[in-house]
């Protein structure tokens, strides 16, 4: 896979890494605790007003390894959607998954109350599980390597990522924990692509792939054009010569994401 930086993923990256940098020194050598203002704790978000939360959990994280695994994810899959869509696109389909990730958390601490309303949440995790999805879905033929080192195609992958969430969120009391945050951020990316590729008014045709299906659809949908075109337009075709009608250079060329 090729490595490539696109502009919203570069500002993901410094963002994040900024603030693991900003967040490190002012606990270590000035107490700060900046986790307890910024992190998403269900008591503060919920009781204190701190809304802000919801998006800044996803900047911070904790520990080296935490940071490195998602920002390596954010450039080999956030890249490749990013020069699909376009950064603004990304950047909202991104921060819905991060949202949605923020709102499965609280809602299940919420359930079990007690002290796990004080229990903060950080990391960009819901995000690139998003991000994940969305790529099993447009890219599904594509080849990824599970645990670094079982090649497996993109549309097993996700499912496969799935369960292991879904199972370490019911199993598992710490995991589960991250779990639930990781599957709604999955299910928000899913939830946006299915809606908005199926509400033909909210969504743009061109943003997907023409294949199988869909080139089909699409060419029925234009030859079923042209034909109208072409009786509206009669007299002034059935009478030309050669060369006078209209130019067959028109025709649509069927466009691919590469």
């Amino acid at each position: 896979m090729q490595i490539r930086l696109t502009q919203g993923v570069k500002f993901l990256l410094i963002a994040c890494f900024a603030a693991f940098l900003i967040q490190q020194t002012a606990d270590q050598f000035f107490n700060a605790n900046l986790a307890s203002f910024f992190a998403l704790v269900p008591v503060s978000f919920v009781f204190e007003y701190r809304f802000w939360q919801i998006i800044t959990y996803s900047f911070l994280h904790g520990d080296v390894m935490h940071l490195f695994l998602n920002l390596m994810m954010l450039v080999f899959i956030g890249s490749e959607l990013e020069a699909v869509w376009g950064t603004a696109r990304f950047l909202k389909f991104y921060f819905i998954c991060v949202i949605a990730g923020g709102v499965a958390y609280l809602l299940l601490q919420l359930v079990s109350s007690g002290q796990s309303l004080h229990i903060p949440m950080v990391g960009a995790s819901a995000g690139v599980y998003g991000l994940l999805i969305a790529y099993g879905l447009m890219f599904a033929e594509r080849t990824l390597l599970f645990m670094m080192l079982f090649p497996m195609k993109a549309k097993h992958f996700i499912w496969v990522l799935a369960g292991i969430e879904f199972m370490s969120t019911v199993f598992s009391t710490r995991a589960g924990v991250a779990g639930i945050a990781h599957l709604g951020g999955m299910g928000a990316g899913w939830l946006y692509l299915w809606g908005w590729r199926n509400f033909p008014q909210f969504w743009q045709k061109k943003h997907w792939p023409l294949t199988g299906r869909n080139r089909d659809r699409k060419s029925r949908k234009a030859d079923h054009l042209k034909l109208v075109v072409n009786r509206d337009k009669g007299r002034h075709i059935f009478g030309s010569k050669p060369g006078e009608g209209p130019d067959e250079k028109d025709d649509e060329n069927p466009k691919t994401w590469h």
